[in-house]
């Protein structure tokens, strides 16, 4: 199945979210996007997308594309020639510099849209159990409203933390 470069190139902000919670450094971000997106385009013509027809067209295609993220972060990320440090001719002199704001803004923006992503990928329990969480119901409360023992909804609520903080880490 061929599909438009245009449906790729759609996707960019979430492939930046899924590259920055894949813990690639700020320098390398854009180019690791553009290579997924490359990747992306060269297998759509070499014809490797083939989606399953039971699923949702765009559920296929963002998980096909996730593939492709995650391959091609692993690989950035696990290189060993990737920088870990910036050298200096003086390293004593060095003084790092202040982000500036927007640079601040667009990091939370992103880390805001990994989040979103990751909790839309969990089940939906455990999204109402995060969220009536997040607004600050108690246990009680979660598993009145969920019809369930606090014990249950405590474990779930632990079990849905454990997915969230996994997917994150991804």
């Amino acid at each position: 199945m061929r599909i438009p470069v245009d449906r790729i190139l759609a996707e960019r902000r979430w492939i930046a979210a899924l590259v920055t919670s894949g813990g690639v450094p700020r320098r390398d971000r854009e180019d690791v996007a553009q290579a997924v997106i490359v990747a992306a385009w060269i297998a759509v013509e070499a014809g490797r997308y083939r989606p399953d027809p039971s699923v949702a067209p765009r559920r296929a295609f963002l998980g096909w594309l996730f593939g492709i993220v995650w391959r091609k972060v692993g690989h950035h990320v696990n290189r060993a020639w990737v920088r870990r440090e910036i050298p200096a001719a003086d390293p004593w002199s060095a003084r790092p510099e202040p982000p500036r704001d927007d640079e601040l803004l667009l990091d939370a923006r992103e880390r805001l849209l990994a989040v979103r992503i990751a909790i839309s990928w969990l089940p939906q329990r455990d999204q109402q159990m995060l969220a009536r969480c997040a607004v600050g119901h108690g246990i009680r409360d979660i598993a009145r409203a969920l019809g369930m023992p606090s014990s249950t909804a405590v474990r779930q609520l632990h079990r849905a933390r454990r997915k969230l903080r996994w997917l994150l880490r991804r």
